[in-house]
């Protein structure tokens, strides 16, 4: 097992004294409007719109869940893609993958970009439970979504991408009042940019206690289960991964344990390096999108093995 380095830097790459000028930039660098204030539950799908906006998948008491559905011009049931935004667990907005759910959908695919309740108001296993309510209910709803729930895949940037890989190997994590199987909340396919994937890398990172709810040192157990790493399995998700070499936000170690655990399950995944850095990266180059997009095609084909309902 690779040695886990010592607490205090991020990833193992950043010094003490900078981890407040990282934290600080990449909040501010994810949005501000969180999902536990939404501005309206959505309106009923049209037939022919290509978005569909403020859609409830799920409510959490008083709190609504949304996201934005943006589908190709062709009205056959075409592969999904639930998007799921970074920011440390505690910030941003599906406005982060706005991008990514213009290329998906120009692709041809169905774009489902999403919002979910955030840190530390909703700790650790709240946002995971919400990903997944996500793709149970583009499952439940993938006649009106025009999906075919047989090819469903994940798209998450740095926090984003941590929630989507725990939610690609831990789909018995759904909330049974979201998903009434696990397969209702399994993916076929993950992509994944610049996520933190071992826990324990991270120290004791103000935004690592306040998604957790507490100090990890207090509660390792916690930051074991919550890493997706650890979670890896022989029916873990095929899994694209892109990281900047130059990340000393979230260290591309991070995605390149992810990749040697999957290799040692024989899961197939591919990752991706490049010489920029965390925040840079979140931009994600155009070549990065093309070959997402075309792992996304070997692995949501229609040929591809069905799902087990």
């Amino acid at each position: 097992m690779r040695p886990v380095p010592a607490a205090g830097k991020l990833g193992g790459v950043m010094p003490r004294c900078w981890l407040p000028i990282a934290v600080a930039v990449a909040l501010s660098a994810s949005g501000c409007r969180a999902p536990n204030a939404p501005t309206s539950g959505g309106p009923g799908p049209d037939a022919d719109a290509a978005l569909l906006r403020d859609q409830v998948y799920a409510r959490r008491g008083e709190i609504e869940l949304l996201a934005d559905v943006h589908r190709p011009p062709s009205a056959a049931p075409a592969p999904a893609v639930v998007l799921v935004h970074g920011g440390s667990w505690a910030r941003g907005s599906r406005n982060r993958m706005a991008r990514i759910a213009a290329a998906v959908t120009e692709h041809g695919f169905v774009a489902v970009n999403i919002e979910y309740r955030l840190a530390p108001e909703h700790p650790y296993p709240a946002a995971l439970e919400d990903v997944l309510a996500a793709v149970s209910w583009v499952r439940r709803n993938a006649a009106r979504l025009r999906v075919d729930p047989r090819r469903i895949a994940l798209w998450g940037y740095s926090a984003g991408a941590h929630l989507s890989a725990l939610a690609g190997s831990r789909p018995e994590a759904a909330d049974p009042g979201d998903a009434s199987s696990v397969d209702v909340a399994r993916v076929q396919a993950c992509v994944l940019g610049s996520g933190p994937t071992d826990l324990r890398r991270l120290g004791s990172v103000p935004p690592l206690r306040d998604f957790l709810g507490g100090p990890p040192a207090e509660i390792p157990d916690v930051v074991e289960e919550a890493s997706p790493v650890l979670a890896v399995h022989a029916e873990s998700p095929p899994t694209f991964l892109y990281h900047g070499r130059d990340d000393w936000v979230v260290s591309v170690e991070h995605s390149r344990a992810l990749r040697d655990a999957l290799l040692a399950v024989d899961v197939p995944v591919q990752l991706v390096e490049t010489a920029r850095g965390h925040l840079t990266q979140l931009i994600c180059p155009e070549e990065i999108v093309v070959q997402a997009l075309a792992f996304l095609d070997r692995w949501l084909a229609p040929d591809s093995p069905p799902e087990t309902d």
